[in-house]
């Protein structure tokens, strides 16, 4: 397979945001706002990286959560949803030109000693071969991501004779029991929604990874986070949470009570969110992932709204060459047993 010529250069912080805005393939997990946030969390530094073609367009970019393990001063470079390659101002990129950004990236990450992984962001699917030639191989040291994908720019109509009868009729029934939407940024009904979240964690008894809280403070030119409440009586009975960078958004967190689920709020909460992507101008709805084994029911529930059934490509590995690679596979097997 033929590469192409490609140079990469090292961007600051404050350059990224428009960087990034130039790609379709943007979701808030490549924003500046939200890698940064991620990358301390785990106490890892982000790297921002453009790649450019030979008349210096750019072509791809990419934010790398790198976290170093102490003494080795090498480590896991992380790249989620990433890297970008749809540029709005070109056409969609070949493969052959998927294939030497891979090249490029792990190179990049080679050269510092460290293993690099990257899941793609779901609008994209390079080959197997493009991801081997590139010295990529699929790797189970990172989670895959499987997801429901909606067109939001659609007429009602069209959004309502995709849904399955059985998600149909509650919609139904909901829009007709009076049920009222607010909705807002999450800085002011932050409160709000964790009323109605840790009612039903607790009663679930469930924890994410990453909790809603580490979300609250998140503010930036790159990543809105909007809030969507049901109401009925006065009384808050279902909320959701959206996340939207350049022309994607994504379901983050929802909650409903058990009023909320008599009067089916997350069947009415789910199609407002499809509205409230269409009149944002969003191309691409992600529903915010689904796991059959884990959970059915909210698998099932996302599936038939009529989306796409999408699984993101990855992830993938590219390790360095040297004892290098095993000494990193060996600290991170270590601290995960620790960590459980």
């Amino acid at each position: 397979m033929e590469q192409k010529a490609l140079s990469l250069r090292q961007v600051a912080p404050e350059k990224w945001s428009g960087i990034s805005g130039m790609f379709d393939d943007l979701t808030y997990e490549q924003s500046l706002t939200y890698a940064q946030a991620a990358a301390h969390r785990i106490g890892a530094t982000a790297e921002f990286v453009v790649l450019y073609d030979a008349q210096d367009k750019p072509v791809a970019a990419a934010c790398l959560r790198i976290k170093k393990i102490p003494v080795l001063n090498r480590g896991i470079a992380w790249i989620a949803a990433g890297p970008l390659t749809h540029n709005s101002s070109q056409p969609e990129p070949e493969p052959e030109m998927i294939g030497a950004v891979l090249s490029k990236l792990r190179d990049y990450a080679r050269s510092a000693g460290h293993v690099l992984r990257l899941r793609f962001p779901v609008q994209i699917a390079p080959s197997e071969d493009v991801t081997k030639q590139a010295g990529f191989t699929p790797t189970e040291r990172a989670a895959s991501y499987r997801t429901v994908l909606i067109a939001p720019d659609q007429q009602d109509d069209s959004l309502m004779r995709a849904l399955h009868g059985k998600w149909r009729n509650p919609l139904r029934n909901a829009l007709k029991a009076g049920l009222e939407l607010e909705t807002g940024p999450i800085t002011d009904l932050s409160g709000r929604f964790s009323n109605l979240y840790e009612q039903v964690r607790d009663a679930k008894g469930f924890q994410p990874d990453i909790p809603p809280e580490f979300y609250y403070a998140l503010s930036g030119p790159d990543f809105d986070h909007d809030v969507l409440i049901a109401r009925k009586n006065g009384e808050d009975i279902g909320a959701m949470t959206i996340g939207v960078s350049g022309p994607n958004a994504t379901y983050l967190f929802g909650a409903t009570s058990e009023a909320g689920r008599r009067l089916n709020a997350g069947h009415y909460l789910m199609w407002q969110a499809m509205l409230y992507c269409r009149e944002r101008g969003v191309k691409c709805f992600d529903l915010g992932g689904i796991d059959q084994e884990a959970n059915p029911s909210v698998t099932r529930f996302k599936l038939r709204t009529g989306g796409s059934d999408t699984t993101a490509a990855g992830p993938y590995e590219a390790q360095p060459n040297g004892l290098g690679a095993g000494l990193i596979n060996l600290a991170e097997t270590l601290h995960r047993k620790l960590k459980s």
